[in-house]
């Protein structure tokens, strides 16, 4: 069971990456406009306030670069210094905003946008920041409601995301974007929130109002199920300096009587392992399989 691991409620935590480099998991509180890091060798977190909410973001070539999908913009951000870089607006209509995103195995930025305020309308899409050309492009996927799951096979060749509404994971080839096809309808309370893949290439997705966290074999049956302590658990990552520590990131954000982990960081120790984070504009090592034996 998924336990939670540092003294820190979110309103709305989202997008746990760990660095390999620093050994160190990031993650952002969207409507808190923070970033956080967590140093589990020391148990020290440091917060960054920054200017518009941050729906997604990624690992650069420089450790204390992080590439921000915020609001209205993507940007670096110099960890060191707390100052913003602007690399381009967001591709979405004025009334939007930039929400999940990850690295595909190339380092290019795969990222998405949707509806800002209620009522939502079906306008979600997906986009690349290419990391040669440092151009936004529109995928040609299905438009979405509140878009979330991009991830992506460790050999890169598959691509998921879901639509939470549609309570549906979708699964299509990459980047071709062909073959597009429903991969899991989740069934129970849950709607299908983040997810990250691990070395054995199954998907582990959060479920928003299932308190858990399931892992999917790549045939999209269910492999196990991780209970956790907050309602709403949004995205799982793998870290830890052997990759076999799952995190996962909640929120507590729309209920009228949170819990004491309700938005809390949670955490637990895996058999399985997971990979190294994409980076932004190189060659991701992630397409390299680690060992599976547990050091």
């Amino acid at each position: 069971m998924l336990e939670p691991t540092v003294d820190v409620l979110n309103q709305l935590g989202e997008c746990p990456i760990w660095c390999d480099r620093t050994n160190r998991l990031f993650w952002t509180d969207i409507p808190g406009k923070a970033m956080f890091v967590y140093e589990p060798e020391s148990g020290a977190v440091r917060r960054w306030d920054v200017p518009e909410s941050v729906g997604s973001f990624a690992l650069t070539e420089a450790e204390n670069i992080l590439l921000l999908g915020m609001a209205s913009q993507l940007a670096f951000f110099d960890l060191h210094a707390s100052a913003l870089e602007h690399i381009a607006p967001s591709p979405g209509t004025s009334n939007t905003r930039i929400n999940d995103g990850r690295c595909d195995r190339d380092g290019n930025f795969v990222f998405s946008t949707m509806q800002e305020g209620e009522p939502l309308e079906q306008i979600g899409a997906f986009h690349r920041l290419n990391a040669a050309t440092r151009q936004v492009e529109t995928l040609k996927l299905p438009s979405v409601l509140i878009p979330n799951s991009v991830s992506f096979s460790p050999d890169g060749g598959t691509m998921y995301y879901s639509d939470s509404l549609q309570r549906r994971i979708f699964r299509c080839d990459y980047p071709s974007l062909e073959n597009h096809r429903v991969f899991v309808e989740i069934s129970g309370p849950g709607a299908p929130d983040g997810s990250c893949i691990d070395a054995d290439g199954f998907l582990w997705n959060a479920e928003w109002g299932g308190s858990r966290v399931v892992r999917y074999r790549p045939d999209g049956t269910v492999d196990r199920v991780l209970p956790a302590p907050a309602l709403q658990t949004t995205c799982p990552a793998f870290g830890g300096s052997d990759l076999y520590t799952l995190f996962c990131t909640s929120a507590r954000a729309g209920l009228s009587q949170p819990s004491d982990t309700d938005g809390a960081l949670l955490v637990v120790r895996t058999a399985v392992q997971g990979l190294p984070e994409s980076h932004f504009a190189r060659l991701a090592a992630s397409s390299r399989a680690p060992s599976r034996t547990p050091t």
